[in-house]
């Protein structure tokens, strides 16, 4: 006959072992259907995840902005390399047509040099989101003043720092198949710029002074289902706020100062997309970014391709 203690023991191991078994299970079925999912990322939300050190990954984008039936079409992308596995870094170059036209030429806009700390990593079997913290830097080589009179300008002239967080989560629906979800949350903080010219900040040709962009808050939620290992239905929400942009100069090398003070905006968009992945290293996206009327801010339709590869 057992001990009052052994007694106790025995019935809690006998209790505990089937929810161990379930938990086991489920862990083995979220780590396989993770091993099998291949994702390229929605159209707007950047990964929290970083690359494992000494791998690199590339992922350009092909788009067209379209405003008020005007169309700009462009090319941005992610270069990035694993510095060590916990620490990302990279580049993200941006193109236009130089003067709303294709035929032309092609414009340089800024260039952001990017990095990304992990702080915590999701696992089957440690279901923390991944969390990471990101610290950019905007180089202003894009051409936004001195612009001649059908010139359009592609970038703001301004050195800017920007920190930012980012969240991604797995969740195991009752089908089996993923879903994965991203929060993103960057503010961007510019710094004055000298402008001469007509410029992007509506100054006329005889302009000198400078201008201060407003700061910029970016907030996105995303989330992706894997509808099969290779097909993925992605929705992006994006929301900005944007505050004033100052500029204050002289015309016509002496005239009254002119002080002027461009009004905070702010926009809430959306960007459905499709994931094709071919393989677990390579893939593509198909979406658009669709952009109602703001506060301050025009309508927008942007339609947008990219292709996504792991080495």
């Amino acid at each position: 006959m057992k001990s009052a203690p052994a007694a106790v023991l025995a019935l809690l191991a006998c209790c505990m072992a089937p929810r161990a078994h379930a938990q086991s299970a489920d862990v083995e079925r979220l780590s396989a259907a993770m091993k099998a999912a291949r994702w390229t990322g929605p159209l707007l939300a950047s990964t929290a995840e970083t690359l494992p050190q000494g791998h690199f990954y590339t992922e350009p984008y092909f788009y067209d902005v379209i405003v008020a039936g005007d169309h700009h079409p462009g090319s941005s992308g992610f270069y990035q390399y694993g510095l060590i596995d916990n620490l990302t870094v990279g580049f993200q170059p941006s193109f236009a047509t130089a003067s709303n036209r294709l035929d032309r030429g092609v414009a340089i806009g800024d260039l952001k040099l990017m990095s990304q700390l992990r702080l915590t990593h999701f696992r089957a079997d440690h279901r923390v989101p991944t969390i990471a913290v990101d610290l950019n830097e905007v180089i202003p080589t894009g051409h936004d003043d001195r612009l001649g009179p059908s010139e359009e300008g592609h970038g703001s002239g301004a050195f800017a720092t920007e920190v930012g967080v980012n969240v991604q989560h797995y969740f195991l629906l009752g089908n089996g198949r993923l879903l994965r979800a991203r929060i993103n949350l960057l503010q961007r903080f510019p710094y004055k710029t000298e402008v001469t010219g007509r410029s992007v900040y509506g100054t006329d040709a005889t302009f000198r002074g400078h201008a201060r962009p407003g700061t910029k808050t970016t907030l996105i939620g995303a989330a992706e289902y894997s509808l099969t290992n290779e097909w993925v239905l992605a929705l992006d929400v994006e929301a900005d706020f944007a505050g004033r942009t100052k500029v204050e100069g002289r015309e016509g090398g002496g005239g009254a100062l002119i002080r002027t003070s461009a009004p905070a905006g702010r926009d809430v968009g959306f960007a459905p997309a499709i994931e094709y992945n071919w393989s677990p290293s390579t893939g593509a996206l198909l979406g658009v970014w669709i952009i109602p009327k703001g506060h301050n801010a025009p309508a927008s339709i942007t339609p947008a391709v990219a292709i996504s590869r792991f080495w």
